[in-house]
């Protein structure tokens, strides 16, 4: 008998269940409906675009033939990618570069959005971020182009300073040993204002009784930073740093590629302009577009698996995490 009961019991749920669900669309249909345009942008611009460098990997992939046509070759991309003379050397410039503006970027973003807050007048903090956030605005081609003049041996107006303080005239950007400070120091002046503006969000919603509370018990202004403001913004800064590590590896070949000459080419060529040269502008041969697909999964993987290890530390070392 019971049993009988609650087989019935589940019969009942079991048809009471698409009305409830029916139901639910019908009163949450508008949330779906928003939802959707960016459901369908990661699906063709995110996914789709995954799935088709997943496919063209395993491929000898031809323009003519398409990726339903083009020959599978199995690993044979990653074999030749990872066995390739260059390939510890790409990956130690890739890495170097982005480490040096990372280590450059980061903190200078921190201590300018902390300057501009502590600044008492409004004509110092609007100037300072104006002049620190257009040049974000400045193409690529038009600040590495800048540069180029800036640095030229002879005409250079940077190249004439470095000499009138002692340097011998040459041209930067002909130095290997040069080349990641000059594209480090390039990116911060471009990109430390932009950078900066999500710490001064962050600023911006500390409690400000606590600066009073440090100032009654004899806190001077640096203890006050030291003590309240950074704490009060860790949980950003530790944010933002596991998701620029995650992007170590994807350095965009823009201006790289613009800066890149002949001279510099043993520390200025990275991933990204590789799978640039293999693929748009063929430097090695026969454009290879499987190769490139190749690549560009291997930088996606190892961006996962920093962010996933500078997640982890982060969750050991405090309370701040992705996930």
């Amino acid at each position: 008998m019971q049993e009988t009961q609650s087989l019935e019991m589940q019969e009942a749920t079991e048809i009471k269940r698409p009305g409830k669900w029916a139901k639910y669309f019908r009163d949450t249909w508008q949330i779906y409906l928003l939802f959707l345009p960016a459901f369908l942008w990661v699906v063709l611009f995110v996914f789709l675009p995954f799935a088709i460098n997943l496919i063209m990997s395993f491929q000898d992939y031809s323009t003519r033939a398409g990726i339903f046509g083009s020959d599978f070759i199995g690993l044979t991309n990653y074999i030749k990618f990872f066995t390739a003379e260059n390939f510890v050397t790409l990956l130690l410039n890739t890495l170097l570069l982005n480490v040096l503006v990372l280590v450059i970027g980061f903190p200078c973003a921190i201590i300018l959005a902390i300057a501009i807050y502590e600044s008492k007048s409004r004509v110092v903090k609007g100037l300072t971020q104006t002049a620190t956030f257009l040049p974000f605005f400045i193409s690529a081609v038009v600040v590495c182009n800048m540069l180029i003049e800036f640095l030229k041996a002879d005409t250079g107006m940077l190249t004439n300073i470095l000499v009138a303080c002692g340097m011998n005239r040459q041209n930067l950007l002909e130095n290997p040993s040069a080349f990641r400070w000059i594209y480090a120091l390039m990116e911060l002046w471009q990109t430390v204002g932009y950078n900066s503006l999500i710490y001064l969000a962050a600023l911006s919603a500390i409690d400000t009784s606590l600066y009073e509370a440090a100032s009654i018990e004899g806190a001077g202004k640096f203890k006050q930073i030291w003590h309240v403001t950074l704490p009060g913004i860790a949980p950003t800064i530790i944010t933002t740093l596991i998701l620029k590590v995650g992007k170590l590896m994807s350095l965009g070949y823009e201006k790289v590629l613009l800066l890149q000459n002949k001279y510099n080419t043993e520390v200025s060529e990275i991933i990204s302009t590789y799978v640039y040269n293999v693929s748009l502008s063929p430097m090695y041969g026969q454009a290879n577009y499987g190769l490139a697909a190749t690549i560009g999964l291997f930088d996606a993987v190892v961006a996962v698996v920093l962010v996933s290890v500078v997640n982890s530390i982060s969750k050991r070392l405090s309370s701040t995490a992705l996930w």
